[in-house]
């Protein structure tokens, strides 16, 4: 058993605490077992890319690894190996060799070709139902396959590194739950969301709407009992994740039939981006707050400062209500092309191009 590398466990610990030390720790781990490169890297349950951090690796390489493609078990042994092998166990190349020659294209290993990374070893140091996060050494050809000394070495390191990651993932959680705390105290509904939107904490107004059934969470997601509102829920959240959308807004009935107070506005918010987090971390937020009716005080608003008309100021406060273009249409007595025609002047007058754009900005002006 190669004893810990002196002072190393100190410097895992430090970057658990300042994750932008990482590649400093990282570099000393590759100079001291003469490997090219050290990784540690986060592969979700659906084998997207957390994060990949790899001293060493410039922008271009991290472009041409970091895609999902080249991270799915039937394309890379070593996500592969990953998957197979036991906690804390050390897996290199003889277990590569036997992968290889099952993976189902050549992507990943013409990438190791193209960065000269065909050899190392690896383990795992944080493994469950979010995923896995693995810890490895990335070794060029001219390096050579690891030998025992080296993967003795690892081993040392890894105890540390393993130590760190699970600092660093439990910190990134109480994240998480002192956002809510902070929405208890004001007795507000709030969802505090990891990079994947999965809850990661809630207060206990938003425990109450799960209770009663107002909203209800799918394989770890906010949604709704209403497939309508469910489907237009995710279409939210995935802007505010993928598309790099700041804010949405989406109202919720309560129950079938709701509407006035019995509607839900839900509001989601991404938070500020925290470089160095192992998607743990406070991502987003999602409030729910109770619809307030229309009062004289909006529509006078909307007619004074955006000059829509009496019936522009109530369509408008139709559509911030949740009420579909069909409803509306009914409750007006009006017909769609008559209805089209009201929201093109009231887009313009609002100065914004889409339904949605007009419902998040009256939410905002209206809250």
């Amino acid at each position: 058993m190669v004893a810990e590398p002196r002072g190393i466990a100190n410097h895992f610990l430090e970057a658990a605490i300042e994750p932008a030390r990482w590649l400093d720790v990282l570099q000393h781990v590759a100079e001291e077992t003469r490997s090219r490169h050290a990784q540690i890297v986060g592969v979700g349950p659906d084998f997207d890319v957390g994060f990949n951090w790899v001293n060493g690796m410039d922008a271009s390489a991290h472009a041409a690894a970091d895609r999902t493609e080249l991270m799915l078990p039937s394309t890379n042994y070593r996500v592969a190996a990953g998957l197979s092998a036991a906690p804390h166990d050390v897996v290199w190349e003889n277990s590569y060799a036997a992968l290889r020659p099952r993976l189902t294209g050549d992507a990943y290993l013409d990438l190791c070709s193209d960065l000269d990374i065909p050899n190392g070893c690896q383990t795992n140091l944080v493994a469950g139902a979010d995923g896995l996060i693995g810890f490895s050494l990335l070794r060029s050809a001219r390096e050579g396959p690891t030998d025992a000394a080296t993967r003795a070495m690892f081993a040392a390191f890894s105890a540390a590194a393993r130590v760190a990651a699970s600092l660093q993932v439990a910190l990134e959680q109480d994240g998480c739950k002192l956002v809510a705390g902070s929405f208890d105290a004001m007795d507000v509904a709030c969802f505090v969301l990891d990079q994947r939107m999965h809850v990661r904490a809630l207060s206990r107004a938003a425990e109450d709407l799960l209770t009663r059934g107002a909203l209800r969470l799918v394989e770890g997601r906010v949604s709704s009992p209403m497939p309508q509102i469910a489907r237009r829920l995710s279409a939210a959240t995935q802007a505010v994740r993928d598309q790099g959308v700041a804010a949405a807004s989406v109202v919720v009935p309560q129950h079938a039939g709701a509407s006035g107070a019995d509607l839900l506005t839900l509001k989601l918010h991404r938070l500020p981006m925290r470089p160095w987090n192992m998607g743990f971390a406070p991502f987003a937020i999602l409030t729910a707050k109770r619809q307030s009716a229309a009062t004289d005080g909006d529509l006078k608003l909307l007619r004074d400062d955006y000059g829509l008309t009496a019936a522009e100021a109530e369509i408008a406060m139709l559509l911030r209500q949740g009420h579909s273009r069909a409803q509306i249409s009914e409750r007006r007595g009006i017909g769609a092309e008559t209805l089209r025609s009201h929201l093109r002047a009231l887009f313009g007058k609002l100065g914004v191009r889409r339904e949605t754009e007009a419902i998040h900005l009256l939410h905002a002006l209206l809250s």
